[in-house]
């Protein structure tokens, strides 16, 4: 079969050759699965961060330990941190009691642990809560801190007042990435 418009023996060898590069610097660009120099693992997507949560085993802390938590935080928007020194921890709890409260800042050794701070933002009324479920660590020592929203359902009445809640838990320092895993779950209701 005769084509009407052959194409250029030139052309079709710099397609050839323009394909052939990018599919080599696409290889050579790909991050590296070890950790660098320096033992830092590369950062993870939070999808690629559940799909080797499927993957990997997972080893499970002992217990989380919950620092605080409180209903009435006065953090505005959804958060999710790690503080890692003791000006941000101070700088970050002002933020969560207010400019006017005297509670103490907890103590925390940051020479050893560090914390995780998960914060849902302001909501319309009470029945909405969060909590930082369970911390796992992957063969890597990455973090992967499990996050459960706990929301009003449809069916529920709801009292007219504004709570943001807040649950910051301290875990073993670590300068692996940290994955937080969101769950979302609907308060139950009957409906009168």
């Amino acid at each position: 079969m005769n084509r009407p418009y052959p194409l250029p023996t030139l052309t079709v060898t710099a397609l050839a050759l323009l394909l052939s590069v990018g599919v080599t610097s696409c290889r050579r660009s790909a991050p590296a699965n070890g950790p660098d120099a320096l033992g830092n693992a590369p950062t993870i997507s939070e999808r690629e961060a559940r799909l080797r949560a499927a993957e990997v085993r997972l080893e499970p802390f002992q217990s989380v330990d919950h620092t605080f938590r409180d209903a009435k935080s006065y953090l505005a928007h959804s958060v999710r941190l790690t503080v890692q020194d003791s000006a941000d921890w101070r700088a970050v709890w002002a933020r969560i009691v207010g400019p006017h409260s005297d509670a103490p800042l907890p103590p925390v050794d940051f020479s050893r642990e560090m914390l995780l701070v998960a914060a849902m933002g302001e909501q319309p009324c009470r029945g909405y809560l969060i909590n930082i479920d369970t911390i796992f660590r992957d063969d890597e020592k990455r973090i992967f801190a499990v996050v459960r929203e706990r929301h009003r359902g449809a069916g529920c009445g709801c009292l007219n007042e504004v709570t943001s809640p807040v649950d910051i838990v301290v875990v073993p320092r670590t300068i692996r990435p940290v994955t937080f895993l969101e769950r979302r779950e609907s308060n139950v209701c009957e409906v009168r």
